[in-house]
């Protein structure tokens, strides 16, 4: 539907400018919001470019933090998040665009961020390993997948820690276009978990495990299946999987608006100065302020 993929694509140059304006607050949400309208047709790939833009602008949000001690690291990596976004945007200037394009182009970007979100010590440590990261990323898979009744456990927090390691992995060593792609399918999936897990909560504290089984256990099969082979996953199942991921994670939002965030303690490519830390839990306040009404009678995330 045309009228789909031109709201889409405004929703994203909003976010594009929010972006250069260094505002990754509403970057995030504007990235939301094409994905939440990408959801209402059936063009998987459109869910993409609102997925990119929500992942820089984590990853922006906490350089930015930094830049008060690193002002040339932040604005050199500013420039090649501009050259980026550039790109993104005529790229999606037509509605047959190539979505292997869009992924080659997201995945060459995190590999010349992983040096901006390193500390001193792992950047004069760590060389590029991309061997190692794919074979530990297959650990991981295979581990998420041989440890799934975890997920029944309503106090588990395995697909975070399968994150947190990925992350660290990535960030350190490298990788390749898969482990991109593999780390995105596990994130939106982690998100959408969070949602099951509020969605099919019994009172008696446990999970409704036959939904959990059922909804949540057929996503991890697909993702060990598509990142067991070591060759080159097709963009295409690639996406539809994190369409359907992604549609899960907005649905269930309509229904529950925002969740509280988890408390939890993770390892981060940076340590954050006390400020920073302040300034950033503002910027959070701020943020679901906006998208869950407290201070407005609008509601929009």
């Amino acid at each position: 539907m045309e009228e789909l993929f031109q709201v889409v694509r405004s929703d994203i140059e909003a976010s594009v400018k929010a972006f250069k304006e260094n505002d990754f607050e509403n970057m995030n949400i504007f990235a939301n919001r094409s994905m939440a309208n990408a959801i209402l047709g059936e063009d998987k790939k459109l869910i993409l470019p609102g997925f990119f833009m929500k992942e820089l602008a984590a990853v922006f949000g906490t350089l930015e933090a930094r830049r008060g001690r690193e002002q040339p690291a932040f604005s050199t990596a500013k420039t090649m998040g501009v050259d980026y976004v550039n790109l993104l945007s005529k790229l999606l200037s037509k509605k047959d665009f190539e979505e292997s394009e869009l992924w080659h182009n997201f995945h060459e970007l995190n590999v010349k961020l992983r040096k901006f979100v390193m500390i001193t010590f792992e950047e004069q440590t760590y060389q590029e390993d991309t061997r190692f990261t794919r074979h530990a990323f297959e650990w991981l898979i295979n581990y998420l997948e041989k440890k799934k009744q975890t997920l029944l456990n309503p106090r588990n927090l395995l697909l975070k820690g399968i994150l947190n390691e990925m992350d660290r992995i990535f960030r350190a060593h490298g990788g390749m276009l898969l482990d991109t792609c593999a780390l995105s399918l596990i994130r939106a999936l982690d998100r959408y978990y969070d949602y099951c897990r509020i969605a099919y909560g019994k009172t008696d504290g446990t999970l409704d495990e036959d939904r959990i089984t059922s909804i949540i256990f057929p996503y991890i099969e697909r993702i060990r299946n598509l990142f067991s082979s070591p060759t080159e996953t097709q963009a295409s199942i690639v996406s539809e999987t994190l369409w359907g991921l992604v549609k899960g994670w907005r649905e269930f939002f309509i229904e529950y608006m925002e969740l509280p965030r988890p408390k939890i303690e993770i390892e981060r490519g940076v340590e954050l100065p006390e400020e920073a830390k302040r300034k950033i839990a503002e910027s959070v306040t701020k943020t679901l302020e906006k998208e869950i009404g407290v201070r407005k009678t609008r509601v929009e995330k």
